[in-house]
């Protein structure tokens, strides 16, 4: 077992079918030449459809967990890292830190549609990407879980980036946690970077540099 990075309730997956038949997703759709249900959702194209979803405030944000992605799999440390990413459909996606997404957002979106229909993305005898047949539970078992939140305590998150860890960044715009999560994280410790919320893509930021020095300290 290695240390992970663990997204959570990432803001990643397909149009819903309850809008599916919006002009403004059939319009995208058409134009990329693809079925409106299988194309990922996005709120910077799906605006207008989107304002009857559920908790509509954490979904349509694809380009949060690219980001964040770019940055981890651009760190050295990554190559010791399992990377998960958990979706708000609870889905499992498990990133081989050997990947090397595109930069391109547009490619991006792309390769994830490919993902939800093939299930894994094998580039010679890797698999690269693939939704695993696994739970959030299994994948937080017997490691020291470490969620990061505003309303944790402040202190320093290199304390804990030892051991087999597994690191929690939630990877959505806005709102909170579902229940069901934080019940998978009831034992987690929970680390606040500050008293305000940040974005996705700084707390990845700054727990990568944290595991790097803590890295650093332990090959001296």
């Amino acid at each position: 077992m290695r240390s992970a990075f663990v997204f959570l309730e990432t803001s990643l997956e397909l149009v819903p079918p309850e809008i599916a038949c919006h002009p403004s997703v059939a319009f995208d759709a058409r134009r990329r030449g693809k079925n409106p249900d299988s194309i990922i959702l996005d709120d910077s194209k799906h605006h207008s459809a989107m304002k009857k979803l559920p908790f509509r405030e954490k979904r349509g944000r694809p380009d949060i967990i690219h980001q964040c992605l770019l940055l981890l799999l651009d760190s050295p440390v990554s190559k010791d890292l399992e990377i998960y990413v958990h979706t708000l459909s609870g889905h499992i996606i498990k990133v081989n830190p050997k990947t090397r997404l595109p930069r391109n957002y547009n490619r991006f979106v792309g390769l994830m549609e490919d993902l939800f229909r093939k299930r894994r993305i094998v580039a010679g005898n890797e698999i690269l990407l693939e939704i695993v047949d696994q739970t959030l539970s299994d994948i937080l078992a017997h490691r020291n879980v470490i969620l990061m939140s505003e309303k944790g305590r402040r202190e320093n998150i290199g304390k804990y980036l030892k051991g087999d860890f597994a690191v929690c960044i939630g990877a959505f715009p806005h709102g909170d946690f579902f229940p069901e999560t934080r019940k998978m994280l009831k034992n987690a410790n929970i680390v606040s970077l500050g008293e305000k919320g940040y974005t996705s893509l700084y707390v990845t930021a700054r727990v990568v540099c944290e595991y790097e020095r803590v890295r650093a300290v332990e090959n001296r």
